[in-house]
């Protein structure tokens, strides 16, 4: 009789499964959406924004495509801060107000991109060869061997080591780009 039970209780517990929709027993992943960022089209001639209320200059600055600094420099303003509603601001990365043109930056070389033997200021990428079998492998500051190993090399850049056949130090192993 016990077993009449148990097969019936089976059978029933079959039927309401296969009844069920069977993506109800179905894992789901969530997915997140791609965002993809878009650079701004960059100003091809000079032209005037007027500032509305509620304006601030990194927003003006994201709407017209022109960095932020360069329109404080372009406006000659001392406290970006202190736009004003129907203020005039000239839309340029090339002249100022006084119709200057902007200094063009030199663009400073980048130390050690074949690595160092003494590290430069601001250079934190530390080189050292495994003493077994001479790989290159580099640690950055958030490694936790970073303090205790003793860098032989030192790049500015991860990208220098990556690019000069450095590898990353992980604790499973070198990194393989």
């Amino acid at each position: 009789m016990k077993r009449a039970w148990i097969l019936l209780l089976l059978l029933a517990s079959a039927w309401l499964l296969s009844a069920c929709d069977s993506s109800m027993f179905q894992l789901t992943r969530e997915e997140t959406p791609v965002v993809q960022e878009v650079a701004p089209t960059p100003t091809p001639t000079p032209f005037y924004y007027v500032v509305k209320q509620g304006d601030t200059l990194w927003e003006i600055s994201k709407k017209v495509g022109v960095e932020m600094d360069i329109l404080a420099k372009v406006n000659e303003l001392s406290d970006p801060d202190l736009l004003r509603p129907g203020d005039r601001l000239l839309i340029s990365d090339k002249v100022t107000i006084s119709g200057e043109p902007l200094p063009t930056p030199t663009p400073t070389p980048i130390p050690c991109r074949q690595g160092c033997s003494q590290p430069p200021a601001g250079c934190v990428v530390k080189g050292y060869r495994a003493r077994l079998d001479g790989m290159k492998l580099y640690v950055l500051p958030g490694d936790e061997i970073y303090a205790m190993q003793r860098g032989e090399t030192w790049f500015c850049r991860e990208q220098d080591a990556i690019a000069a056949g450095w590898a990353h130090w992980t604790p499973q192993g070198p990194e393989t780009p």
